[in-house]
Parts: structure tokens; C-alpha cells; sequence
């Protein structure tokens, strides 16, 4: 089983809309993630996300490009809430998922799930989405991690020629 942990895409500055919803650039930068994962062929079922309005506009560009149709919100994942209750119901899934949250909760989760301890500075994240596979012993091994900007559209052109 596959997890790819993320966080929401770059949001506008809560000065300019409240609500903070994505900027062009962070749609521009989700799109360009989820349409590199497309050309992976991964298999994910389901996508989470916190409900903030950044974390489901995140996770409508990852559903739409890689025709999920399993997106929901989920309780407790929200930037202080608890990890344990989450880690429980991750623990439990069989299915490749996604889930996207925020900072701080995203870095503590992915710390907690590696190494069963929070980390020692929970803003670090290296990368805007990090993929944790579950071995046979139902360890979490990290499996890989990126920024969104690093699937930058000439990128995505050159992979493409």
C-alpha cells in the first residue's frame, strides 16, 4: 500500500482573500504534479483532504487529472489537530491513498508514521508531497518526495519530447 502525504497547493495571502484559496501558480503547480503522476500510472483509489478550502481545491486538481472518484473530506487533519486518531484509520486502509493537509500536521504525521516519534522541528517538510509505502511487516518506508515546483511545465514539456 501507497500513501501520498501532500500539502495544499501555494495559496493566495490570507490578506488578499481570507478563505485562501489556491493562487494560479499553486493550480498551475498541482496540475503539473498530478498530470507527472498520471504519466506514472499510479493507483490511487481514494483522496482525503482537510476541508480548508485550499487542501479541496488541491484535492479536486489531483481527482479530475487522475480520474479518482473517491474525494472526500476528512475530519483530523486539519494544521494542529491530533495525529493518533489519524494514524489509526492509515493504518487500516488497503488501498493506494492520498491525503492532503497542511504544515504543521503534514511533516509530524510523516515523522510519526517513519519513525513513531514527532519531529524535532514540525514546520521542515522536504517536499510539497511525500510518498510512504507500507512493507511487509507494516512498516512505513519512505518512498519518495518533491515540491510542486519542481513538475514546472517546460519540465513536464522536456519529459514529454
Amino acid at each position: 500500500m501507497i500513501i501520498y502525504l501532500a500539502q495544499h497547493g501555494l495559496a493566495v495571502d490570507k490578506k488578499v482573500d481570507p478563505d485562501r484559496p489556491l493562487s494560479d501558480q499553486g493550480r498551475l503547480e498541482v496540475n503539473n504534479t498530478a498530470n507527472y503522476l498520471k504519466q506514472s500510472d499510479v493507483a490511487i483509489k481514494d483522496i482525503y483532504h482537510s476541508g480548508k478550502t485550499r487542501a479541496d481545491q488541491t484535492a479536486s486538481i489531483f481527482a479530475d487529472v487522475l480520474n479518482i472518484e473517491h474525494l472526500e473530506k476528512l475530519d483530523g487533519i486539519c494544521p494542529n489537530d491530533e495525529l493518533e486518531p489519524i494514524v489509526d484509520i492509515i493504518n487500516n486502509w488497503t488501498d493506494d491513498t492520498m491525503l492532503i493537509t497542511h504544515i504543521p500536521f503534514l511533516p509530524r504525521m510523516v515523522s510519526l508514521l517513519l519513525t513513531g516519534k514527532p519531529p524535532a522541528d514540525s514546520n521542515y517538510l522536504p517536499g510539497n508531497i511525500i510518498c510512504l509505502e507500507k512493507d511487509n511487516s507494516g512498516e512505513w518506508l519512505l518512498a519518495g518526495s518533491s515540491t510542486y515546483a519542481s513538475f514546472s511545465q517546460s519540465d513536464n514539456n522536456s519529459t514529454n519530447n
